[in-house]
Protein backbone atom coordinates (compact mmCIF):
# COMPACT_ATOMS: atom_id res chain seq x y z
CA UNK A 1 0.00 0.00 0.00
CA UNK A 2 0.91 3.91 -1.10
CA UNK A 3 1.98 5.74 1.95
CA UNK A 4 -1.24 7.25 3.73
CA UNK A 5 -3.28 6.37 0.53
CA UNK A 6 -6.06 5.68 2.78
CA UNK A 7 -6.38 8.78 4.87
CA UNK A 8 -5.46 10.63 0.98
CA UNK A 9 -8.40 8.80 -0.65
CA UNK A 10 -11.06 10.09 2.30
CA UNK A 11 -9.32 13.68 3.10
CA UNK A 12 -9.73 14.01 -0.83
CA UNK A 13 -13.36 12.81 -1.51
CA UNK A 14 -14.37 14.64 2.04
CA UNK A 15 -12.95 17.68 0.99
CA UNK A 16 -14.72 17.80 -2.95
CA UNK A 17 -18.16 16.67 -1.15
CA UNK A 18 -17.99 19.72 1.62
CA UNK A 19 -16.58 22.81 -0.61
CA UNK A 20 -18.02 21.52 -3.77
CA UNK A 21 -20.84 18.50 -3.30
CA UNK A 22 -19.19 16.94 -6.15
CA UNK A 23 -18.48 13.41 -6.31
CA UNK A 24 -15.18 12.50 -6.58
CA UNK A 25 -13.72 9.23 -6.60
CA UNK A 26 -10.80 7.06 -6.90
CA UNK A 27 -9.78 6.20 -10.87
CA UNK A 28 -7.44 3.42 -12.52
CA UNK A 29 -5.10 4.90 -14.54
CA UNK A 30 -2.81 3.64 -16.76
CA UNK A 31 -0.20 6.05 -18.80
CA UNK A 32 0.47 10.10 -18.84
CA UNK A 33 -1.62 12.63 -18.15
CA UNK A 34 -1.42 13.71 -21.22
CA UNK A 35 -0.21 17.47 -22.48
CA UNK A 36 0.70 19.06 -18.90
CA UNK A 37 -0.32 22.28 -20.54
CA UNK A 38 -4.19 21.65 -19.67
CA UNK A 39 -3.50 20.89 -16.22
CA UNK A 40 -2.87 23.61 -12.98
CA UNK A 41 -0.73 22.35 -10.47
CA UNK A 42 -1.29 23.46 -6.53
CA UNK A 43 1.99 22.85 -4.48
CA UNK A 44 2.27 23.63 -0.67
CA UNK A 45 5.59 22.52 1.31
CA UNK A 46 5.47 20.69 4.55
CA UNK A 47 8.43 20.77 6.49
CA UNK A 48 9.66 19.91 10.44
CA UNK A 49 9.42 16.34 11.45
CA UNK A 50 8.84 15.33 8.14
CA UNK A 51 9.91 17.29 5.13
CA UNK A 52 8.38 16.99 1.99
CA UNK A 53 5.35 18.07 -0.32
CA UNK A 54 1.89 17.44 -1.44
CA UNK A 55 1.00 18.53 -5.27
CA UNK A 56 -2.38 18.33 -6.64
CA UNK A 57 -2.66 18.76 -10.64
CA UNK A 58 -6.50 19.26 -12.02
CA UNK A 59 -7.15 19.59 -15.43
CA UNK A 60 -8.18 23.25 -16.34
CA UNK A 61 -11.39 21.95 -16.90
CA UNK A 62 -11.92 20.61 -13.62
CA UNK A 63 -10.25 24.15 -12.02
CA UNK A 64 -12.29 25.67 -13.48
CA UNK A 65 -15.93 23.74 -12.58
CA UNK A 66 -14.43 24.23 -8.78
CA UNK A 67 -14.32 28.22 -9.06
CA UNK A 68 -17.45 28.22 -10.41
CA UNK A 69 -18.71 26.58 -7.59
CA UNK A 70 -17.03 28.28 -4.89
CA UNK A 71 -17.36 31.64 -6.57
CA UNK A 72 -21.34 31.19 -7.07
CA UNK A 73 -20.92 32.11 -10.92
CA UNK A 74 -21.48 30.25 -14.21
CA UNK A 75 -19.07 27.31 -15.89
CA UNK A 76 -17.04 29.00 -18.21
CA UNK A 77 -17.90 32.59 -16.69
CA UNK A 78 -14.89 32.60 -14.43
CA UNK A 79 -11.17 33.59 -15.23
CA UNK A 80 -8.23 32.17 -15.29
CA UNK A 81 -7.24 33.67 -11.61
CA UNK A 82 -10.48 32.03 -10.27
CA UNK A 83 -9.30 28.94 -11.35
CA UNK A 84 -6.06 29.73 -9.87
CA UNK A 85 -7.61 30.42 -6.86
CA UNK A 86 -9.49 27.79 -6.94
CA UNK A 87 -6.78 24.90 -7.05
CA UNK A 88 -5.38 27.26 -3.96
CA UNK A 89 -7.88 26.76 -1.60
CA UNK A 90 -8.22 22.89 -2.47
CA UNK A 91 -4.36 22.84 -2.26
CA UNK A 92 -4.37 24.57 1.27
CA UNK A 93 -6.71 22.64 2.68
CA UNK A 94 -6.15 18.92 0.87
CA UNK A 95 -1.99 19.55 2.09
CA UNK A 96 -3.37 20.93 5.41
CA UNK A 97 -5.05 17.55 6.44
CA UNK A 98 -2.38 15.39 5.34
CA UNK A 99 -0.06 17.65 7.43
CA UNK A 100 -2.44 16.69 10.07
CA UNK A 101 -1.43 12.74 9.73
CA UNK A 102 2.62 13.62 9.88
CA UNK A 103 5.16 13.79 13.09
CA UNK A 104 5.18 17.16 14.96
CA UNK A 105 6.17 19.25 14.67
CA UNK A 106 5.10 20.03 11.26
CA UNK A 107 4.83 23.37 9.52
CA UNK A 108 2.63 24.11 6.02
CA UNK A 109 3.29 26.36 3.77
CA UNK A 110 1.63 28.84 1.83
CA UNK A 111 0.51 27.14 -1.31
CA UNK A 112 1.00 28.13 -4.74
CA UNK A 113 -0.55 27.33 -7.72
CA UNK A 114 0.36 27.58 -11.59
CA UNK A 115 0.57 26.29 -15.13
CA UNK A 116 2.01 22.36 -14.95
CA UNK A 117 5.56 21.89 -16.17
CA UNK A 118 7.86 19.09 -16.01
CA UNK A 119 9.55 20.10 -13.01
CA UNK A 120 5.93 19.36 -10.94
CA UNK A 121 5.79 15.98 -12.32
CA UNK A 122 9.32 14.53 -10.83
CA UNK A 123 10.12 17.41 -8.04
CA UNK A 124 14.18 17.44 -7.33
CA UNK A 125 15.26 16.11 -4.44
CA UNK A 126 11.88 14.77 -3.50
CA UNK A 127 10.74 11.07 -3.41
CA UNK A 128 7.18 10.36 -4.58
CA UNK A 129 5.46 8.76 -1.64
CA UNK A 130 2.09 8.29 -2.72
CA UNK A 131 -0.03 9.00 -5.77
CA UNK A 132 -3.93 8.88 -6.27
CA UNK A 133 -5.69 9.60 -9.29
CA UNK A 134 -9.56 11.03 -8.93
CA UNK A 135 -12.42 10.99 -11.56
CA UNK A 136 -14.68 13.83 -10.96
CA UNK A 137 -17.10 14.39 -13.27
CA UNK A 138 -14.65 12.63 -16.51
CA UNK A 139 -11.90 14.88 -15.48
CA UNK A 140 -8.83 13.73 -13.27
CA UNK A 141 -7.13 14.90 -10.28
CA UNK A 142 -4.25 13.91 -9.52
CA UNK A 143 -3.02 14.18 -5.53
CA UNK A 144 0.80 13.00 -4.79
CA UNK A 145 2.81 13.09 -1.46
CA UNK A 146 6.62 13.49 -2.27
CA UNK A 147 9.46 13.12 0.84
CA UNK A 148 13.03 14.93 0.87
Amino acid sequence: MQFLEKEILEITETTWASMLGLNIGPREFSGGMGPIEEYLTGKIEITGAWTGAVLLHGSRELAAAAAAIIFSHEFGCGTEQDSLDAMYELTNIIGGNIKSLLPEPCQLSLPSVEATTENHLQPLGLERMSELVFDCQAQPLFVSVWKK
